[in-house]
Parts: C-alpha cells; sequence; structure tokens
C-alpha cells in the first residue's frame, strides 16, 4: 500500500524492446506518430474563404476600432463580443456560420444608434445583410 506523497511506487514490468507507446492528451495544429513521418500544414491566419467573408471582415475591423471609442456600456460591450467571436471565426474558419451571422444581424439591428453614428457602421450592416440574405 501506497500513502499520497509516497514516492515509492511498485516497479514497473519491462516492456519489449520493440513496444511503443503513445498518449496524446490534447493537439493544437500538426502532430506525427512513428518513424520518418512528415507533416505539412498550410495556416491561413486571417483568411476568408470568399470575398463577401473578407469584406465583412474588413468592416468588423474597421467597426471595431470605431466602437473602441465610444463609451462602454452593455450594449457596446455585448456588441463588440460578437464582433470579436465573428473576426475570430472567420480568421480561424474561413468564414462565419450562419447561425452566427444571424445573431450578429439581430444585435446590429437593435444598435441603429451606434451603426448610425459610426461612418464604418453601414458598411458592416450591409456586408452582413448580404451574406444573411436579407
Amino acid at each position: 500500500m501506497t500513502m499520497p506523497g509516497d514516492d515509492s511506487a511498485p516497479p514497473r514490468t519491462p516492456r519489449d524492446a520493440g513496444e511503443r507507446s503513445v498518449h496524446i492528451s490534447g493537439v493544437t495544429g500538426s502532430v506525427s506518430v512513428g518513424d520518418h513521418n512528415s507533416v505539412h500544414s498550410v495556416y491561413r491566419a486571417g483568411a476568408a474563404d470568399d470575398e463577401a467573408h473578407l469584406q465583412l471582415l474588413e468592416a468588423i475591423v474597421e467597426f471595431r476600432a470605431g466602437l473602441a471609442q465610444l463609451v462602454r456600456n452593455d450594449q457596446t460591450r455585448s456588441l463588440d463580443a460578437e464582433l470579436a467571436d465573428t473576426e475570430a471565426e472567420i480568421r480561424d474558419q474561413g468564414r462565419a456560420t450562419p447561425g452566427r451571422l444571424a445573431r450578429l444581424g439581430d444585435l446590429l439591428a437593435g444598435a441603429t444608434a451606434l451603426t448610425g453614428l459610426l461612418a464604418s457602421g453601414q458598411g458592416l450592416v450591409e456586408r452582413v445583410r448580404d451574406l444573411v440574405g436579407m
């Protein structure tokens, strides 16, 4: 019997010389396991799959820069959080999901005072509408 903190664990049984094991608990990026493997990865940091998503990404970045200049309140924080998530999704996946675009569209529809206040607001609203199909 071993007690907590006792480093005297029972001896391990020796493994066969040809036996190998791998334990992976989490992976980000590319992984190669085994002898003589090679891995090639292509990362598209900041890339968008199509012109519409590229335009949306640019509009989000521009609008968020303007939004950062305004007084922070619950509305600006929730809008900025959704914009940040949308930006990250486009950068990581190349596009925003329809559900995310719908949520963003709803938030923008309720924030007409903000989108009208910032010069970049109308362009952002138009990019989202183009992608949502409104």
